[in-house]
């Protein structure tokens, strides 16, 4: 069984705007009888966290259990073999993050070069790029990385790039130092790639916001239809209250159930469309 704490999302930081109920990543606990039925917990949820077929992610867990694969660790498990309780702890920690080594999309900094320095985490145990708060440095200007369930931000030089939770989402740049130089001052290649960090950064959150919803929510079906992760069912089209926007399950599972043209949170997305009503002349 597993049991999962509710928290009221009250969207990105600062918006004050409550948008529905989801499920704490942190607060999931996996309580089974039998090893086996926590690897194949832990596997669903790495497929959600990952948006990976199911047979994937139970390869993927079998490897981090010391196997070959998914099928030798069944037999093993018929012979007497069972994963150590630290080895079943650290899987269950590191599912909807980027820890899990055979998980990891992109998660290394790759191209980035030797002018990204990271020179303190927290917390401290973990790579960089899982860490909820990162300082460093990049091209020789000093950063703080720091994301939430909601956005992530980027800072330097007295400003602030910031990418909210959908995938979609373009950056913001904002000032926050009384001192800080114009924008058409920053120098955009800097620019370029503090984003290209923020981005990466930037998966964690996604990847935490999946691994909480139920599968067919990021996973449609062979028809394109898509779980509502708000419990509005399942189906192939969707509509934006906001905007009056149509989009395709596939669409919406892709963008986290935020609205591709206007952004929109999940609360605002429903099957059916809305139209506004004209009140008849007198």
């Amino acid at each position: 069984m597993i049991r999962l704490t509710p928290f009221l999302w009250t969207g990105p930081v600062g918006s004050g705007h409550p948008i529905g109920f989801v499920f704490s990543q942190k607060e999931w606990i996996i309580m089974a009888t039998e090893p086996l039925d926590t690897l194949k917990l832990i596997a669903k949820r790495l497929a959600r966290a990952q948006q990976l077929p199911h047979i994937a992610a139970l390869e993927i867990v079998a490897c981090e259990a010391g196997k070959s694969n998914w099928r030798s660790l069944a037999e093993a498990y018929k012979q007497g073999w069972r994963p150590s309780p630290q080895k079943l702890e650290s899987l269950k920690a590191n599912i909807g993050t980027q820890s899990v080594p055979g998980a990891r999309k992109n998660a290394s900094p790759h191209g980035l070069g030797e002018g990204l320095v990271f020179s303190r985490c927290v917390p401290d145990h973990v790579e960089p790029l899982e860490a909820d708060e990162i300082h460093g440095e990049l091209d020789g200007h000093t950063f703080y990385l720091v994301g939430s369930e909601y956005s992530v931000a980027f800072g330097s030089q007295g400003w602030e790039i910031e990418l909210e939770q959908a995938p979609s989402a373009k950056p913001k740049v904002r000032r926050v130092g009384l001192r800080a130089k114009s924008a058409t001052a920053l120098d955009p290649v800097f620019i370029e790639r503090a984003t290209k960090l923020l981005t990466i950064r930037a998966r964690r959150m996604h990847a935490e916001i999946a691994s909480d919803w139920p599968r067919r929510s990021t996973q449609p079906d062979h028809k394109g239809r898509a779980l509502h992760p708000l419990g509005r069912g399942l189906s192939a089209e969707w509509h934006c209250l906001h905007c009056d926007g149509t989009h395709d399950g596939n669409t919406m599972a892709k963008n986290l159930w935020h609205c591709p043209d206007c952004g929109a949170s999940p609360i605002d997305i429903f099957r059916e469309p809305f139209f506004d009503v004209i009140e008849p002349s007198v």
